[in-house]
């Protein structure tokens, strides 16, 4: 009966371990920003915008996200220098492909044609938009273990919310599994 239980705990105890791999091994695809915005959608969280530039428009692929995935934003300079921010990207649909490219700001004030993204022309490029959730710092541990040295930051300080923000330099990297 022992040995029973022991090739129980040992059967647990394989799965387990390959129940963990894919946070541990799984696939990040990095886009190094050199600016950008991090928006809230409306005034409603935890719906934001994160709007890349300085991207190399014909490496990066759009429509492509088939489901939520995690992803962390490590802000690299600015008054955000040093901090994260934990968020899920949307889904793509018909109607919102994400991610998307785009030219809805432009300066230091958020100009242009608002948040809606023109397809079609080759001016329309100058920064890459995804629709994301934001994130409790408590959803580290959904992550892969290379960004837990993370400092979080959460609701009400998340950074590049003030309305005439623009972000520094900053990187998304997204957890592909």
């Amino acid at each position: 009966m022992k040995l029973h239980w022991f090739g129980a705990a040992a059967v647990a105890g394989l799965l387990a371990a390959f129940a963990t791999v894919p946070v541990n091994a799984a696939e990040v695809l990095t886009l190094s920003a050199t600016s950008g915005r991090f928006k809230i959608q409306g005034g409603f969280y935890p719906n934001y915008y994160i709007f890349l530039k300085g991207l190399d428009a014909g490496a990066i692929d759009i429509a492509w996200v088939d489901k939520e995935y995690f992803a962390i934003i490590d802000f690299l300079e600015g008054p955000a220098a040093g901090q994260s921010a934990i968020v899920s990207l949307k889904k793509s649909t018909d109607r919102s492909p994400q991610p998307e490219w785009c030219a809805t700001e432009g300066g230091e004030k958020f100009t242009g044609q608002g948040v809606t993204c023109l397809n079609g022309f080759d001016d329309y490029r100058g920064q890459l938009r995804f629709k994301v959730k934001a994130k409790w710092a408590d959803d580290m541990a959904a992550l892969p273990a290379e960004f837990h040295d993370r400092k979080i930051a959460e609701y009400p300080e998340l950074p590049g919310r003030g309305e005439g923000e623009v972000l520094g330099r900053f990187d998304l990297h997204i957890i592909k599994d």
